[in-house]
């Protein structure tokens, strides 16, 4: 077994993206392009404990600070890929842990914010942050289900923690046509939906089952 002190080999990395990239199941090419090149610019041993560097590279939820969970790739990669990740665009994510996702959102050119509820973590992720240079992501402490309106509204935003009530999401803070997507939990089982907003109304489309700590 790898040594937990030994960086995974970056070039593995690459080929996990790949991989995890096609099967997301990504309709538009492009889309699937900047999805693969910004995960692969962003190899997550950055962001967990070097107990678990091992791990790095498998398509496992990681325990992180404050007993909170890195989720794995290739959940991430299928969020990433039902926004429609793009340049420019404006995030929220709701929930940001460890930074790993904004880190990610950020490499493919989009302007970031991140919200969580626990300041020490928000503290520590904003270190690690700083430490890889994605210095254009913005992060506060604050609840979840409040958003962040002041810096609205949102092309996108990404809830990064199951969800039970469709009302505690912040979807009037996402622009004409921008779109929502978390795990929301119903009857014990949690899906990936996607919420888009279209006027004073928005369309709902529940996706696959999918385990979100």
């Amino acid at each position: 077994m790898q040594n937990a002190n030994v960086l995974p080999d970056e070039n593995l990395w690459a080929q996990c993206v790949e991989q995890w990239v096609c099967d997301a199941g990504i309709l538009d090419e492009e889309v699937e392009k900047r999805v693969q090149e910004s995960f692969t610019a962003v190899p997550r041993h950055h962001f967990i404990e070097p107990m678990y560097l091992h791990h790095a590279v498998k398509d496992v939820d990681l325990p992180i600070e404050e007993g909170q969970w890195l989720t794995r790739p290739s959940v991430l990669i299928r969020m990433m890929g039902l926004i429609n990740l793009d340049r420019r665009m404006r995030i929220l994510e709701l929930g940001f842990g460890s930074g790993y996702l904004c880190a990610v959102m950020s490499a493919a050119g989009a302007q970031v914010f991140g919200v969580d509820t626990i300041g020490t973590l928000a503290q520590s992720s904003r270190r690690v942050l700083d430490s890889l240079k994605h210095h254009g992501v913005i992060v506060r402490r604050g609840e979840g289900r409040k958003g962040w309106a002041d810096a609205g509204p949102f092309d996108a935003i990404v809830v990064s923690y199951p969800v039970l009530l469709e009302s505690e999401l912040p979807l009037n803070q996402l622009v004409d046509g921008g779109m929502l997507v978390a795990p929301l939990v119903s009857n014990g089982i949690t899906r990936l939906v996607v919420w888009t907003r279209s006027g004073e109304t928005t369309r709902r489309v529940v996706f696959e089952e999918v385990e979100f700590r």
